[in-house]
């Protein structure tokens, strides 16, 4: 499986999530004016609805933590992918706390153990800064 494919398809999905999902935004702001704009609004939502879980995860979010956990190897391999690009939409740090979750407890190749380590080292490095800015705030 091509590690960089995988995590170029993550991009494009996210980039797709953000713009389902600032459809809704724009169309909401309207939804009151008229039917037409209501029906604009509820088809925007429904298509996020409908898209979300394959947008969001390779082979689609709904399962995949269950996929992970049983060790299957394309859902390993996306899931360490994910995490590696950390992408930006609509849900998904939550996302990225489940799967990181996840694969800490998941069998990995040692390649992708020592990915997932860099990933945790740029995890406590990056909650190090945040940290200390919050310190600097005080």
């Amino acid at each position: 499986m091509d590690s960089e494919r995988i995590k170029e398809q993550i991009r494009k999905n996210a980039a797709e999530i953000v713009r389902l999902n600032a459809r809704i935004h724009d169309t909401v702001r309207h939804r009151d004016e008229s039917a037409k704009k209501r029906l604009e609004w509820k088809q925007a939502c429904a298509e996020f609805h409908t898209r979300y879980s394959n947008l969001a995860f390779p082979g689609a979010y709904v399962g995949a933590r269950e996929r992970i956990k049983a060790g299957d190897p394309n859902t390993v391999e996306a899931a360490i992918c994910f995490l590696e690009v950390r992408p930006y939409f609509f849900r998904s740090g939550y996302m990225f706390k489940d799967i990181l979750r996840k694969c800490r407890r998941a069998p990995l190749s040692p390649d992708q153990a020592g990915r997932l380590a860099a990933i945790e080292k740029r995890l406590l490095e990056w909650r190090a800064r945040k940290a200390a800015a919050k310190e600097k705030e005080a």
